[in-house]
């Protein structure tokens, strides 16, 4: 819903995010999620599952897909990590 947040046609913020950011808007919004899950890995105690829903993520394999493209490494062995991540993707 790009259009009623910002006032603009989706064209337009299509464009500036590309020539901003140098990505499509769902790499950029799947940026900010993985920011805010590395902010909740150092700060709280939360299952796994409820990081992936608090991140906005629709499930495990996206979240494990995006947070490793952006960071390098899986959950578990983010610096900081506070969460016991048990899955087939560490």
């Amino acid at each position: 819903y790009p259009l009623i947040a910002t006032g603009t046609n989706t064209t337009y913020l299509s464009n500036v995010v590309n020539h901003y950011f140098k990505c499509n808007f769902k790499t950029l919004v799947n940026r900010c999620r993985v920011e805010y899950a590395k902010l909740l890995l150092r700060k709280e105690k939360r299952t796994a599952d409820e990081l992936i829903k608090l991140c906005g993520f629709t499930s495990r394999s996206v979240f494990y897909s995006a947070f490793i493209r952006e960071v390098g490494v899986v959950p578990s062995r983010y610096p900081g990590n506070t969460l016991p991540f048990l899955s087939e993707y560490d």
